[in-house]
């Protein structure tokens, strides 16, 4: 636990180099956030972006982190649903496919 704590602060800490670093200008940063310029530049000196804050952040500087959390998710979906046994035969899932494709 004191591991996500110290990833946590350090994300904190480190905020303005990775929003500097990011392709993005900071106004579409702050449109983002939907805070006014003077509170964004308040939040970023003292590191005081909130947690719902800090998702979307992380969401715009991070895509790729935010893309493996999304396969992950769908990974564990597609466990669940094969041992529940929600899983088509192949040549079911051939014959929808080429239904779609048809239509």
């Amino acid at each position: 636990m004191l591991d996500i704590v110290l990833n946590y602060k350090n994300l904190l800490e480190n905020i303005h180099r990775y929003i500097e670093e990011s392709k993005f200008k900071k106004e579409f940063i702050i449109d983002e956030l939907g805070i006014s310029r003077a509170t964004f530049y308040n939040k970023l000196k003292k590191q005081s972006f909130s947690v719902s804050e800090m998702i979307k952040l992380s969401s715009l500087l991070f895509p790729e982190d935010v893309k493996a959390i999304e396969i992950k998710e769908a990974l564990e979906r597609s466990r669940k649903d094969s041992e529940a046994g929600r899983v088509w035969e192949h040549n079911a899932v051939i014959a929808n496919a080429r239904k779609k494709i048809s239509q």
